[in-house]
């Protein structure tokens, strides 16, 4: 299984769209890595993972087949996760011949939001398929089982993450969230879940958050209580994603206070086989 960043930065991006920080001002003149998109992640080039506003530029930059895309998974209904005016554009006469059926599973709210976004005169249900996400029910989407679980973000809303399994292998998604909920972690013991690769959120960069996001000491307690209850084993990697300036650090600061706990920083285009 292969997992893909497209993206990974937060709502705002690196830099920040109207910023002038020092973060946002260093990352400009570096440029390269530096630079981040908002976040979004495909595993094997067929499961993508949210759709902000930048997937046009994420299906430019990296090549992967957005038409021929069936399966999206969406964590939560904010705009830098789930931009639905995007999806017109893969409707006729925009799109053609008419790309497959997608596929979204998500929860509640992206549900209502795309229906909101969605103008009348498209045939919705030719194009589009809404499969609603539950917490803890797992769904079996092509070869991969993928079980939502509960993230600690927006309370008017069930915000996810993703446990995906394909191949003999596990994948923990987990952004957009502070540290995760006691269900999450109970599930995760109870089904006796193998993470190969951890994906963790850390928009706050040095920072504690945990409530909404996490920064590096938050991470490292995420990490401590999936390893005491058997999850991830010593050969799992351990990734950061989902950054905001407001984290006050560069990249280079942060690979090097990464390094430390033992955190590969991802990055735009990074490719990870598991």
């Amino acid at each position: 299984m292969r997992l893909r960043y497209l993206g990974t930065a937060a709502a705002e991006g690196i830099p920040a769209v109207f910023c002038r920080c020092p973060v946002c001002a260093e990352a400009r003149r570096l440029g390269g890595r530096d630079l981040r998109t908002r976040s979004q992640a495909i595993v094997n080039d067929d499961l993508l993972i949210d759709l902000p506003p930048d997937t046009y530029a994420h299906y430019l930059a990296y090549g992967f087949d957005l038409p021929g895309i069936t399966e999206l998974l969406v964590t939560h209904s904010h705009t830098d996760h789930f931009y639905a005016t995007e999806l017109e554009m893969r409707c006729s006469p925009l799109a053609h011949p008419e790309p497959p059926v997608m596929r979204i599973y998500c929860n509640e709210a992206v549900e209502a939001k795309f229906h909101r976004s969605m103008p009348p005169k498209h045939n919705v249900e030719k194009n589009f398929s809404i499969v609603r996400a539950r917490p803890f029910v797992p769904l079996a989407i092509r070869d991969y089982s993928v079980v939502p679980l509960l993230a600690r973000h927006d309370r008017a809303e069930e915000c996810l993450l993703y446990l995906i399994s394909s191949g003999g292998k596990t994948l923990l998604y987990g952004n957009d969230t502070g540290l995760f909920p006691d269900s999450t972690f109970d599930y995760i013991e109870r089904s006796g879940a193998r993470i190969d690769l951890a994906s963790f959120d850390c928009t706050a960069m040095g920072q504690r958050d945990g409530k909404n996001h996490m920064g590096l000491a938050d991470v490292a307690e995420a990490r401590e209580r999936l390893t005491r209850l058997g999850a991830l084993g010593a050969g799992a990697a351990c990734v950061i994603t989902h950054f905001s300036h407001n984290g006050r650090l560069t990249r280079p600061q942060l690979e090097e206070a990464a390094a430390k706990e033992g955190f590969l920083v991802a990055y735009d285009g990074l490719s990870l086989e598991l």
